[in-house]
């Protein structure tokens, strides 16, 4: 067996072995109503509840909204209710690079029943205006539609991968032992497809922007989790730069992806004041 053919071996021994359930999505232009899965546009608020803002006062921008009366094939998360992000409207979309757990710069929130006498026009009246200088990374409403969910393979974006790959790796081949995956690069021949072995998607599905609640996370960049947020191993939600008709829907600086992690016992738990919210870009 050649390099190739070992490391081809090891990377689909890993996506069959560590899979776990996913709820993809679309977007689609259009107006939503008020209790809908959606991206930007009117998110319900009760009637006491105030517009979030952030640390400093300044009102948080509304990312999106999740319908969880549609997420019941993803075990643990809730299946009644809204769960809601906001994030800041700044350079950074309210991320902190230094604790990306804090909760000062974006906000999940998640109301487990809805009054229906709420209306859209009495949370619009809510709604501070937006910051001019920084927008949304969600440039008009979007419905948001699920698609059928899947049983995920472990994508090589998340950190586990990578140790999974080199204990793998150094048991069959304790000859040429390796400290990271991409070490296999040198090991390989000019001729052979190794990008491959690594991508995401699969051939036919590579123009698919990465749009999911659970499953295994995207990353322009590197797992922000590996260090100080191992214990951060449910992806809540993610939502990737997309278009439509050569127009952004949505886009995270150039090209990034946005994605919330949190903790299998605080999502059981329904907490959400603690999750982590990380966004990159190429």
């Amino acid at each position: 067996m050649t390099n190739f053919e070992l490391t081809k071996q090891i990377c689909e021994e890993i996506r069959t072995e560590y899979r776990v359930p996913c709820l993809p999505f679309a977007l689609e232009k259009g107006e939503t109503g008020i209790t809908d899965s959606k991206a930007d546009g009117v998110p319900y608020l009760p009637k006491d509840q105030p517009w979030p803002r952030d640390a400093k006062g300044t009102p948080l921008l509304f990312l999106a909204q999740i319908n969880c009366t549609q997420l019941v094939p993803l075990p643990d998360f809730p299946h009644t209710g809204l769960l809601q992000f906001f994030v800041g409207a700044d350079d950074l979309w309210g991320m902190d690079f230094d604790n990306m757990t804090n909760t000062g710069g974006f906000r999940v929130l998640y109301w487990e029943t809805v009054d229906p006498s709420v209306t859209e026009a009495d949370v619009a009246a809510k709604r501070p205006p937006v910051p001019q200088e920084y927008g949304s990374p969600v440039f008009q409403p979007c419905r948001i539609l699920f698609g059928a969910p899947v049983q995920q393979g472990m994508t090589p974006g998340d950190f586990h991968f990578d140790i999974l790959f080199v204990q793998k790796w150094n048991q069959k081949k304790p000859d040429q032992p390796i400290e990271k995956s991409w070490d296999i690069f040198e090991l390989l021949d000019e001729e052979d497809d190794a990008d491959a072995l690594f991508a995401y998607h699969d051939e036919d599905d590579e123009d698919n922007p990465f749009h999911q609640l659970g499953g295994f996370p995207y990353f322009t960049q590197n797992d922000p989790r590996e260090e100080d947020y191992s214990e951060m191993d449910v992806l809540l939600f993610q939502l990737d730069s997309d278009s439509s008709d050569r127009k952004d829907l949505v886009l995270w600086g150039d090209c990034g992806v946005g994605n919330f992690f949190i903790s299998r016992e605080a999502l059981k738990r329904r907490d959400f004041s603690r999750v982590l919210y990380n966004w990159d870009c190429c």
